[in-house]
């Protein structure tokens, strides 16, 4: 099963944030994978530089973006769209929200459990429920970045039956610099999961930096070049349950 993530340079402004995700997901679909996925708050301008009022971030570039993910979504052929990140409002609350598309309709959503300390100052808001979604693709959960870091929460999902870890990313200045990607690689290893992590080139060398991630190493991973690239890989999903019965009986 061919999967692809989108690794993107975030723009100064939603519209371009929006024009520069159109162009890799039209760029993406021509190589006919069975999934795609975005970044971590992908249209939020300036790489969250001014992340400080998620009530004003939500009413600027959510329902954009969410409009923007049903448009084309339904423009892609039996593609499913993991679609990053937006902040979404909710009983009054803003919640740091993933989301996942097929043929134009939206087919789950997971508020992130783990907002990091500049979210919640700016007032994000924290998840309650774990989400696994069953597809005719396999088993996809839903996580966002910091989630990474809650063993319960890595167990809850993969005991939900994950096979696949959709896991967008972005990595704000306070965050350490990261080599490799040993937190997601023990993850799939230990669980037996796909992990797709993506992320977005300023935050690259801190912990966001995209890769698609096998209980036996990683398949890809994206360069340090400050510019928009496509990781494309094979999920081999019978490896991935010979893999997972053989854990059972470990």
């Amino acid at each position: 099963m061919k999967t692809s993530v989108l690794h993107m340079k975030i723009r100064d402004s939603l519209e371009n944030n929006i024009e520069a995700a159109k162009t890799a997901i039209q760029k993406s679909a021509k190589q006919k994978p069975t999934l795609i996925a975005l970044p971590e708050y992908f249209t939020v301008p300036n790489c969250m530089g001014d992340f400080t009022d998620a009530k004003k971030i939500s009413e600027e570039t959510c329902q954009k973006t969410l409009d923007f993910l049903e448009k084309i979504s339904a423009e892609l052929d039996d593609i499913y769209l993991l679609g990053g990140s937006v902040l979404e409002e909710f009983n009054g609350k803003y919640y740091n929200t993933s989301t996942l598309w097929k043929n134009g309709s939206l087919l789950a959503k997971y508020k992130k459990i783990n907002p990091i300390a500049a979210e919640i100052k700016a007032g994000v808001a924290k998840g309650t429920t774990p989400v696994v979604i069953d597809t005719e693709i396999g088993k996809i959960g839903l996580l966002v970045c910091a989630d990474t870091f809650d063993p319960a929460l890595i167990k809850q999902t993969a005991n939900l039956g994950a096979e696949i870890i959709s896991l967008p990313v972005a990595a704000m200045g306070t965050h350490p610099t990261v080599k490799g990607h040993p937190l997601t690689e023990q993850i799939a290893r230990d669980y037996g999961l796909f992990i797709l992590k993506v992320g977005n080139v300023c935050s690259s060398m801190r912990g966001g930096r995209s890769a698609i991630i096998a209980p036996w190493g990683i398949l890809g991973e994206v360069t340090d070049a400050p510019e928009d690239s496509i990781l494309t890989r094979e999920l081999d999903m019978a490896r991935l349950r010979e893999y997972r019965k053989k854990l059972s009986k470990s």
